[in-house]
């Protein structure tokens, strides 16, 4: 079976599933405020989470739930499983459950040769498989646009469901009971339904697998602005950029990068906008950027 027709087949299985306060820290001295100005690795740690996260349609991140189940077509198996293999590792050190040998994909990884083709062929054959007209549950279509358009080696797309905040699915028009909001928390929360990846082999020139596994475990794992350009900052997104640039690209996930998914599971996922989840991030990564690393085993 060809890489299309497995493709194909795959986002057809995919599209059946239902889509579905300021950091500051003062003291207070009768009426006088005095504010601590941030350490400039606080200004660096913040600058590196609003560049990186890209929001859903309700303005807010999106996550897995409890369960991801990596699917890889059109590489070697000793590849496909090397993929899946680090995408789990990293799964599980954030806490997510990772399905068995033979589970339905909700990640879904496609190696082509062309991957401007496979792109339009899937979206044209199964287009709710990529949430394409449903504003509630994608980005904008200024986003679809630029992932049909992209150049990069690797692109990728997230569909969000619409789930209450204790983890109820539901659709446009749905009565459903939510628990009490308030000012800083809403009803309902963003969670992944599935993650499209698709790598051009032809664009990617000779790079480490270690390091490339690392760098789909990213954006699979978290929603990651596929514009985002860091600089100064040691990350498995620089994988691409570092390359051009010359500079040998790191060999795996870096400590910013784990900081990120760590600050990412562990933030707030009913809050009302995503700045409040990236300041629980931001909060999230110094503290665990400060302390001092785990001693080695000898």
């Amino acid at each position: 079976m060809s890489i299309w027709s497995i493709a194909a087949l795959s986002v057809a299985l995919l599209a059946q599933q239902p889509a579905t306060a300021s950091d500051d820290e003062g003291t207070t001295v009768d009426s006088l405020v005095v504010t601590a100005r941030p350490a400039p690795e606080t200004r660096a740690i913040e600058a590196f989470v609003s560049t990186v996260a890209d929001e859903t349609g309700s303005k807010r991140l999106g996550r897995w739930d409890r369960k991801v189940c990596p699917g890889v077509m059109g590489f070697r198996p000793e590849y496909a499983q090397l993929l899946i293999d680090r995408i789990a590792a990293s799964a599980v050190e954030i806490g997510l459950e990772v399905g068995e040998p033979g589970c339905k994909p909700n990640m879904l990884i496609l190696g082509t040769a062309e991957s401007d083709k496979l792109t339009r062929e899937l979206v044209k054959e199964y287009p709710d498989a990529f949430a394409k007209y449903d504003d509630g549950i994608r980005a904008s279509k200024k986003s679809f646009d630029a992932f049909m358009a992209s150049r990069a080696p690797v692109r990728w797309w997230h569909v969000t469901r619409r789930t209450t905040a204790d983890g109820q699915q539901y659709s446009k028009g749905d009565q459903v009971r939510v628990r009490e909001v308030g000012r800083l928390r809403t009803g309902s929360r963003e969670d992944f339904d599935r993650v499209i990846i698709i790598m051009d082999v032809t664009r990617m020139g000779r790079l480490r697998m270690s390091s490339l596994a690392d760098y789909v475990a990213m954006v699979g794992l978290a929603q990651i602005d596929p514009e985002a350009e860091i600089t100064g900052v040691s990350s498995v997104l620089n994988l691409f950029s570092d390359r051009a640039a010359g500079v040998e690209p790191v060999a795996a996930m870096t400590e910013w990068d784990k900081a990120y998914l760590k600050g990412l599971y562990g933030a707030t996922r009913d809050a009302r906008r995503g700045a409040d989840q990236q300041e629980d991030i931001a909060r999230s990564m110094a503290r665990d950027l400060a302390a001092p690393p785990p001693p080695k085993d000898e």
